[in-house]
């Protein structure tokens, strides 16, 4: 996470806008955070047989003082989805290292909450 500070004295009507931006943003969190759900499911990078990892993918409402939605993939239903995420070592039948390589990288998460940014611009521009 990228952390900016800034400090502005001395700006009449500073603070209304930025609530202004601020309430913009609260009100498109749910329909980008449901974007961002529907493209990871539907991500094309990795085919699934039997459907667990895509059924594992799930928003969620966060608990957190800032709120916002969290959407998260795995869990017992696909525990293998950080290995699909980011790709992994190969190994042999005792769970050991192979010399044949790595297994790339297939980003169905970190793909789809980029095109939630994207989304969110989009939505925050036709808001103005």
């Amino acid at each position: 996470m990228i952390r900016v500070g800034a400090r502005v004295e001395n700006i009449e009507g500073l603070d209304a806008q930025f609530e202004e931006v601020v309430q913009a943003i609260e009100e498109n969190l749910d329909e980008v955070a449901t974007f961002v759900e529907f493209e990871a499911q539907n991500a094309s990078v990795f085919k699934n047989k039997n459907g667990d990892l895509r059924k594992s993918i799930k928003k969620r409402k966060s608990k957190f003082k800032n709120g916002g939605f969290i959407i998260t993939a795995g869990g017992s239903e696909a525990p293998h989805a950080h290995l699909v995420e980011y790709g992994h070592v190969m190994l042999n039948k005792f769970g050991e290292p192979t010399k044949l390589g790595r297994v790339p990288a297939k980003s169905f998460m970190r793909t789809a909450a980029e095109k939630g940014i994207r989304k969110a611009v989009e939505l925050l521009r036709v808001k103005k």
